[in-house]
């Protein structure tokens, strides 16, 4: 279910920018005056273009979400004891506040309200602890720099 929210949400997403696009186009007299509708005003096919440009759409929305989101490994070694203090306050230096706390497993969401709408509120990072560390949850560009954050502390203590 969370797959086909984030495939329409992106596909709202590419559809919101398409439109921005447009309208800057339009403001800046960047268009066809002599158009006769909105559609070949942009387009050279007007309204077949913007079917096409819509389907086109749904495929990356339909493919999106499985790869811009992850689930990585991340080496932590120690007692949770002894990690969790150094998690939270890296996460939180990466601009992360702790939202939820079950036994070992983490999860935070992102304190700024500009990370979450440029993120379309899929802005959360979740930590279930494995044998060798945490599992990592969320959007793949955000928790490679994490991973890779964590282990580096990790080593250091």
């Amino acid at each position: 279910m969370r797959y086909l929210i984030r495939a329409v949400k992106y596909f709202f997403y590419f559809a919101l920018m398409l439109v921005v696009i447009m309208a800057g186009l339009y403001f800046l007299n960047m268009t066809d005056p002599q158009a006769k509708d909105f559609a070949s005003m942009f387009f050279k096919d007007g309204v077949d273009s913007i079917k096409l440009i819509a389907l086109v759409f749904a495929g990356v929305s339909a493919v999106y979400p499985l790869i811009g989101f992850a689930k990585i490994k991340a080496i932590v070694p120690g007692e949770y004891a002894d990690i969790r203090g150094m998690i939270v306050s890296y996460m939180e230096e990466k601009g992360y506040v702790l939202e939820r706390e079950d036994g070992e497993n983490l999860s935070f969401r992102a304190r700024s309200v500009v990370r979450k709408i440029t993120r379309m509120f899929e802005d959360r990072i979740e930590l279930e602890r494995d044998f060798t560390g945490f599992v990592v949850k969320g959007k793949r560009s955000d928790i490679v720099r994490i991973i890779h954050g964590l282990e580096a502390r990790a080593r250091q203590l």
